[in-house]
């Protein structure tokens, strides 16, 4: 955090210079934080985890979510297997294809942005695969913006969305996480408007990654669907790295380690950060895989009930149009199965 801040600061001296003053101050603060968590730290001997009872507790009463910890570790490996064989199976099918070269400028980095973004747009008007509103911005941000660090090193977000930025821009922006914020502040329902589900809203932005791939986004990129693979086994590695965390098993060290083990391109530093959020707010690490499975669970009980009239942009309009609550509502809602809500109370 306290290299982001740097790095924050030099780049408002160019762009926006009255706020130096500012994210110098922050920064300040931050150290000063850091000097009294390295001095105070003998003191602090509480552990960081919480178990799994208060786990399986938080799971039902705020997430509203139909599943435990111990469905979540069968899941979440399942997950983590199944990635691991498409990855292997998408390498072997391109063994004979060169890889995927790194972005080498800001230049060239933002312009594949731009053409990723593009290309998203018009699949998704081409397939009807959701509705784009008026009123959407004209682009979309990108979460992995360039850096050139000290000995050029990058973390695992820069080196996946350097080399092809289609996976993170689904995610973090269209049709994922900015495109999903755009719809929220739309929103005329008072408690849809101001809150969101963290299960719901990862689950959305995981399970259109797959989705594009699935529907032929990638067909002309075979390497970039590797880079999709590769999102999905960090997303399920996850899993077990937060479970272990919060029964007591893993030091976050041992936690960081195992990240690195299970997943290509993993590094230490965007491991730490990651699971750091995982160990401060638990249940958090799950968010991705669990919410990716209740939606597809929900689409498969929709098309069940629709048959041959079930439209899948129809679903992704009706599910969106539900707005940033817990899933296990969402179903309720749209399709009147009361068999997860009836357990929550």
């Amino acid at each position: 955090m306290i290299g982001w801040f740097g790095d924050l600061r030099e780049r408002v001296r160019a762009t926006a210079p009255e706020l130096v003053g500012d994210v110098g101050a922050a920064l300040m603060a931050l150290e000063q934080y850091q000097r009294w968590l390295i001095d105070d730290e003998a003191d602090m001997t509480a552990p960081a985890w919480i178990g799994l009872q208060d786990y399986d507790w938080y799971l039902k009463h705020v997430l509203l979510m139909p599943y435990t910890a111990s469905d979540l570790q069968v899941l979440g490996a399942r997950e983590l297997a199944r990635a691991r064989t498409f990855l292997q199976i998408e390498r072997h099918r391109n063994r004979g294809l060169p890889p995927i070269e790194p972005a080498s400028s800001a230049k060239q980095h933002e312009a594949r942005v731009r053409a990723a973004e593009n290309l998203i747009r018009q699949f998704i008007a081409r397939h009807e695969l959701l509705t784009l509103p008026d009123g959407l911005p004209e682009r979309f941000e990108t979460d992995a913006f360039w850096i050139v660090r000290p000995e050029g090193k990058r973390h695992f977000w820069e080196e996946i969305t350097y080399r092809d930025p289609l996976n993170n821009h689904i995610h973090a922006s269209i049709p994922g996480h900015r495109f999903d914020a755009f719809l929220q502040r739309r929103e005329t329902r008072p408690i849809r408007r101001g809150y969101r589900d963290g299960v719901r809203s990862e689950g959305w932005a995981f399970y259109i990654e797959e989705m594009f791939l699935q529907a032929g986004l990638l067909d002309e990129r075979p390497r970039a669907r590797e880079l999709f693979y590769i999102a999905q086994l960090k997303r399920a590695a996850r899993v077990h790295a937060e479970l272990q965390m919060q029964r007591g098993e893993f030091t976050l060290q041992q936690a960081i380690d195992y990240l690195i083990s299970q997943v290509p391109l993993m590094e230490p530093d965007l491991a730490r950060y990651d699971l750091q959020i995982y160990l401060r707010r638990p249940t958090y690490g799950m968010n991705y895989v669990m919410g990716k499975i209740q939606l597809e669970k929900l689409l498969s009980d929709r098309a069940q009930q629709l048959g041959d009239r079930f439209d899948l942009g129809a679903f992704h309009n009706e599910f969106l149009g539900a707005g940033p609550i817990s899933i296990s509502l969402i179903r309720w809602q749209m399709t009147g199965l009361d068999d997860e809500v009836r357990t929550l109370w």
